[in-house]
């Protein structure tokens, strides 16, 4: 960051012992957090009490803010952050925290709210601030630290906004904060929460590992503390000396916290070291939690195959759907050549469709290229189960599985050509991507390698032009990442302008954005920067929202869920999903993406992840954090993008905060939407 005001900055001593520090008047300002605790000893307590600050969705003024955040109102919402009413000043300035970009006149009134004699519209004031993610922005919110230490949440939430937009000299001086006390949890967890943020956006320090690695490991810390230090380590890897790596290994035995297990089977996975594999086998054969089952396998990655095989053979068998896939995907990701005939058998024998497909991949990916006959019969039993069977997402397994032999490719085009389903084609456009994309394609087709990559060229083509838009995003994907191979293959590229022109917006956007980026890749242009195009953004239907603590039952072919609408927080997403199921939209559809220990995602239209409705919604992020499992959020292309896809996490998701919206937490039968798979129905949304 340039120096202010011209000046050029010294090399000092730090006013507070830390040497060789480049001093300037922005980290002159955050010093104050450093002060607050000491100077808040010395104040006696106030006795002011702060005006209630109430959402009313029934409020006509409460909702007119609510729309002019749905439409972007920037100047309409500007006059509501000085009104007498305190709530609807609360209200204006959180509704800031939803904008993808803020002018400066808005950040210069947000700065101006940091005042607010009420502690809560200040804080949502902050927020607003560091979903800016400028530097303009962390000098403001630097300077704006309450230095007598009454408002411990607005304190907070700067330093927390501070993690979002400050540059690594600041996060020196978040991890050298050292006068909070063991009682100023509030403080103490923003910190580490702040450091989270930072590292989020690459930035890091030894020093700051240590604080969310020593709260971890600490009897003595207090949940919310705990909380985001686990979440950090769950992140982000850390190096363990010797001592902390036993002190890990004793806290995977004791503890009963399924987030502090995560952290700690991370941390001990990333060690590679013997005691810490012993310990973490161990519990994978012990551990009641499925989450941290998946997790621990996750971890062996970095260990001998021969020395965890047995292990993960037998979670082959896990009572848990999700823990069998992450098994078998283990296999797919870290399996053996010697072990590939057992795979095809184990595959072949199982009940269990599905883990089935995998391990056939597995065994496509592993077998010695010398072993034909072998070859041929896994190749020909893929191809017989995918003409026996009827189900999509079976059939989209195996075309994975075929492509792990690229020389499948011809029959994975043939199979993309012959079938009707938008699921099962996107799934043959997506192997054939992974195809194209293998790093040995030339050492793996030898002399055969230019004309293969002809016959993809010419097969990522048609797909684009035919405006299917999963395959012409998949497609789309391979070339821009081979680019300089493709393109002298195109030398003519008017059909992808013409095919970027045709894509329908917003209904087909994410394969508009991958086309685009495609044709700049090719044109040997920097990839576009993603632009909200013009498009019919749905407004709220304050009718439909009625009671703000409706709630809805899900049922599906494994069960019944019961999830709490958040109006307050996300009304446009909220009303557009009751008027979906009171449509009966969601009717039939499936459950397109799970990924194992993070989310269950569906609702689309074509069942392969892909597609929308003609209409978008706005992104709706007021200060919530994905701090805890079951929480309902809307699938997006890009900010202001969402439309009818939702997703349900299986664990707290603190990576996603401040850029997907929640618009609902699960009430009951979280354990149903644990056991749902790829392929899994909604058969019903019914409104309580």
């Amino acid at each position: 960051m340039a120096p202010q005001g011209g000046a050029v900055p010294s090399r000092t001593t730090h006013p507070l012992g830390m040497k060789n520090v480049v001093w300037n008047p922005f980290l002159k300002s955050l010093l104050l957090i450093l002060s607050v605790v000491a100077l808040k000893s010395c104040v006696p307590p106030g006795e002011t009490t702060f005006e209630g600050v109430v959402v009313d969705l029934n409020d006509p003024v409460t909702r007119r803010i609510y729309t002019h955040q749905n439409d972007r109102n920037v100047d309409s919402l500007l006059v509501y952050l000085e009104a007498d009413e305190p709530s609807y000043r609360y209200q204006a300035a959180r509704a800031f925290g939803s904008f993808p970009k803020l002018p400066a006149s808005a950040r210069t009134r947000l700065v101006a709210v940091l005042g607010d004699r009420n502690p809560l519209v200040r804080t949502a004031g902050a927020y607003a601030l560091g979903q800016t993610g400028t530097e303009e922005a962390a000098q403001d919110l630097a300077a704006s630290f309450d230095t007598l230490g009454v408002y411990d949440e607005y304190n907070g939430e700067l330093l927390m906004a501070i993690g979002k937009t400050a540059p690594a000299a600041t996060q020196t001086q978040v991890t050298n904060i050292t006068t909070y006390r063991p009682v100023d949890t509030t403080l103490r967890a923003a910190q580490v929460w702040s450091l989270f943020y930072f590292a989020r956006r690459g930035i890091r320090s030894d020093r700051g590992d240590s604080i969310a690695l020593a709260h971890l490991l600490s009897e003595e810390t207090p949940m919310p503390v705990l909380e985001p230090a686990a979440f950090y380590l769950q992140r982000f890897p850390v190096t363990l000396t010797a001592n902390q790596e036993q002190a890990m290994r004793g806290l995977l035995r004791s503890s009963t916290n399924s987030d502090v297990l995560m952290a700690a089977v991370r941390t001990l996975g990333e060690t590679g070291a013997a005691p810490s594999r012993v310990a973490l086998l161990r519990a994978l054969a012990n551990q009641p939690d499925w989450r941290v089952r998946i997790e621990i396998l996750k971890a062996l990655g970095t260990y001998d195959y021969t020395l965890v095989r047995q292990n993960v053979l037998e979670r082959l068998s896990d009572e848990h759907p999700l823990v069998r896939r992450q098994a078998a995907t283990y296999l797919l990701d870290h399996g053996d050549a010697s072990d590939a005939t057992y795979y095809h058998r184990f595959a072949k024998d199982s009940t269990r469709t599905d883990i089935r497909y995998t391990l056939y991949g597995a065994a496509n990916r592993y077998l010695p290229l010398y072993l034909t006959d072998y070859r041929g019969r896994i190749n020909y039993d893929l191809q017989q189960a995918f003409a026996a069977t009827e189900d999509v997402q079976q059939k989209a397994a195996i075309l994975q599985s075929l492509a792990e032999f690229p020389w499948n490719y011809r029959t994975i085009y043939d199979l993309y050509v012959e079938t009707g389903s938008p699921a099962v084609r996107s799934a043959a456009a997506e192997a054939l991507h992974t195809i194209s994309s293998r790093e040995d394609f030339n050492e793996y087709f030898r002399g055969s390698a230019p004309r293969v990559r002809l016959d993809l060229a010419s097969f990522f083509q048609e797909m684009i032009t035919t405006l299917a838009v999963g395959p012409a995003y998949h497609a789309a994907e391979a070339i821009a990442e081979r680019s300089e191979v493709y393109r002298p293959l195109y030398p003519d590229r008017t059909w992808l302008r013409s095919a970027i022109n045709a894509f329908k917006l917003p209904k087909e956007i994410e394969a508009y954005y991958a086309v685009d980026a495609a044709r700049a890749a090719l044109a040997g242009e920097p990839a576009p920067k993603p632009k909200q195009p013009d498009s019919n953004v749905r407004a709220i239907d304050w009718d439909l929202l009625g009671e703000a603590d409706q709630t809805v039952q899900v049922r599906t072919d494994v069960g019944r869920f019961t999830l709490k609408m958040l109006p307050d927080i996300a009304p446009a997403s909220v009303s557009n999903f009751l008027a979906l199921a009171e449509d009966q939209y969601y009717d039939g559809k499936v459950f397109h993406r799970v990924v194992p220990n993070f989310v269950a995602q569906g609702g689309g239209p074509l069942g392969d992840g892909f597609g929308a409705e003609n209409y978008s919604l706005r992104t709706e992020t007021p200060n919530v954090r994905w701090d805890r499992t079951g929480l309902v959020g809307m699938a997006s292309a890009g900010k202001d993008t969402e439309g009818v896809q939702f997703f349900i996490t299986h664990r707290p998701t603190p990576h996603l905060d401040g850029n997907y919206t929640i618009f609902a937490e699960v009430t009951e039968g979280q354990e149903v939407i644990d056991q749902i798979t790829v392929g899994t129905k909604i058969e019903s949304i019914t409104i309580r």
